[in-house]
């Protein structure tokens, strides 16, 4: 196949595209697909059905002309990647010559012949109004799932509830609480989030009005979405089709993959990244509140799950991350951190060195699966970028080994934060990691300093009153705070895998830290 080049360009357009909005009822806007039969001409395809055999692939949706309010394509960008074709287009909604929204349509075209779509609305003025979409996937006879909590919002205790043998004409979802849907079928497959709507608020924080959310509706015309509308909010909903099975349903690994990324309800995908429940250090905090994570934690789990959603989903938030990336390479926290502020004048918008790190350890395993150069060069700004903050902003041990600060600032320049364990141990990694992909120097030299300062700082990380690690250490010799159970334990093995392979000898400060660790959680009880 004939590489493709990385490109973008934004187009302007003037497509009038109408929709029906009734009295009291929401705007419904049609849509058309097509299946790939090698014929370029949208005209000349075939509208997608699920009884349909023999094609592979799911092309992306155009949206065609109603009636009365007007939906005019303002802007069209398009992105060409080794795997994935991306067009991202925003219409203004017109009724009556005014502007009262604006509909974002991003979608990814996979080569692997699925179809990532995202729908993002921004109601604008007083009284807004929802719209419906209508997608042309139909579901004769099918299977459907969904994931429910009959104990509260516990993804430990979520249940996989199955509903088998459903014809298009069961309103099913109707009557169950807004939530992911799975669909399988003998000729189509599909994942659809519900359609989440969400009150703005400061700092980038989405507040979820979970009582207007609106499950998606199967129907003989297709699939019905409805973007719901209230002032100062908006609303958005994702899926992904295939033509494949998306989801080994005989298979727990994935069935508990599933479960612990609920990607509608509790771990939400929102588009340009991954939001999470609003910690209660954070501010300005709300308990429906929800925040934009860097660090991919479910797309990293997902690049090591077989089956063609989890590769899907990763693809999709990896190739995000590149999109999210600022110009000096990092992605950085957008609410603030109470404690943060308080103890170190760190604000809103801070360089979480851990969370980040993962979001680049994400990008350079994404580049090894998908073979995706967009994602190493992503990775490669990062590690730039960390290694001359790693110089400027630790402190020196004994023989110029370095204890990198957690957190930088911009706003407050030279600011000294406080050093975890778990978070110097990942950064280290990743340079490892960096420098066997790349063998660039700088890499290996920053790890070998990092490694140096753990080195010197050992026998101070040990508490000898509980015989577990310190978390952290705080400047002047003060180590302190209870250490996490497991996670700088799975931090120092893989470290010491790391520097094995290297050396090919074990590191005898990161083998003591490891025993100390193990021992301690052996007489805890505590297997891992």
């Amino acid at each position: 196949m004939i590489n493709k080049r990385i490109s973008g360009s934004m187009v302007l357009f003037s497509l009038i595209i109408a929709l029906v909005f009734f009295s009291f009822v929401p705007g419904s806007i049609n849509s058309n697909a097509a299946v790939n039969t090698g014929n370029a001409d949208y005209a000349n395809r075939k509208q997608l059905n699920s009884n349909d055999g023999g094609f592979d692939s799911v092309d992306r949706f155009p949206l065609i002309e109603t009636s009365d309010v007007e939906l005019k394509l303002i802007e069209k960008y398009e992105r060409y990647n080794e795997k994935a074709d991306e067009i991202k287009e925003t219409y203004a909604i017109k009724l009556y010559d005014r502007v009262i929204g604006y509909l974002i349509y991003d979608s990814y075209t996979l080569n692997n012949g699925d179809l990532y779509y995202y729908l993002k609305y921004e109601p604008e003025g007083f009284n807004p109004r929802s719209i419906s979409i209508v997608l042309p996937f139909t579901f004769d006879n099918y299977n459907l799932r969904t994931i429910e909590y009959p104990e509260g919002l516990d993804q430990t205790k979520s249940v996989i509830r199955v509903y088998d043998g459903l014809k298009t004409d069961d309103d099913l979802l109707s009557t169950l609480e807004p939530g992911s849907v799975y669909i399988d079928s003998d000729s189509l497959n599909g994942f659809f989030s519900y359609s989440s709507i969400y009150e703005i608020g400061t700092n980038k924080i989405r507040k979820e009005l979970y009582d207007k959310a609106e499950n998606i509706q199967i129907s003989p015309d297709g699939i019905k979405v409805t973007l719901p509308a209230a002032e100062n909010t908006f609303s958005e909903h994702w899926g992904i089709i295939s033509k494949e099975k998306l989801v080994d349903w005989n298979d727990e690994l994935q069935i508990d993959a599933v479960k612990v990324g609920d990607l509608s309800r509790v771990r939400k995908w929102g588009g340009d990244g991954q939001y999470y429940f609003l910690p209660y250090g954070y501010a300005p905090y709300s308990d429906n509140g929800f925040y934009r994570n860097s660090a991919n934690h479910i797309g990293n789990k997902y690049l090591g799950i077989e089956g063609r959603f989890f590769e899907d989903y990763a693809y999709i938030t990896i190739d995000t991350l590149t999109k999210t990336q600022n110009s000096e390479g990092y992605w950085g926290t957008d609410p603030m951190a109470v404690g943060l502020y308080n103890n170190y004048k760190v604000g809103a918008g801070f360089f979480d060195t851990r969370w980040d790190t993962e979001a680049a350890l994400s990008l350079l395993r994404g580049y090894r699966k998908f073979n995706e150069p967009l994602f190493l060069k992503a990775a490669k700004k990062y590690a730039g970028f960390y290694c001359n903050f790693a110089v400027s902003n630790a402190y020196l041990t004994e023989n110029q080994g370095l204890l990198v600060y957690d957190y930088g600032f911009n706003a407050t320049p030279g600011i000294k934060t406080h050093v975890s364990l778990n978070h110097l141990v990942n950064e280290m990694n990743f340079l490892l990691e960096m420098y066997n992909s790349t063998a660039k120097s700088e890499y290996l030299q920053v790890a070998k300093r990092i490694l140096t300062g753990i080195s010197d700082t050992a026998e101070e990380w040990i508490n000898h009153e509980t015989g577990d690690l310190f978390y952290g250490y705080y400047g002047d010799g003060k180590y302190d705070v209870e250490d996490y159970p497991t996670l700088t334990l799975d931090d120092l093995r893989y470290a010491q895998v790391l520097l094995t392979t290297l050396y090919s000898n074990e590191d005898p400060s990161i083998k003591m830290l490891i025993e100390i660790k193990e021992e301690y959680l052996v007489r805890k009880g505590i297997v891992h």
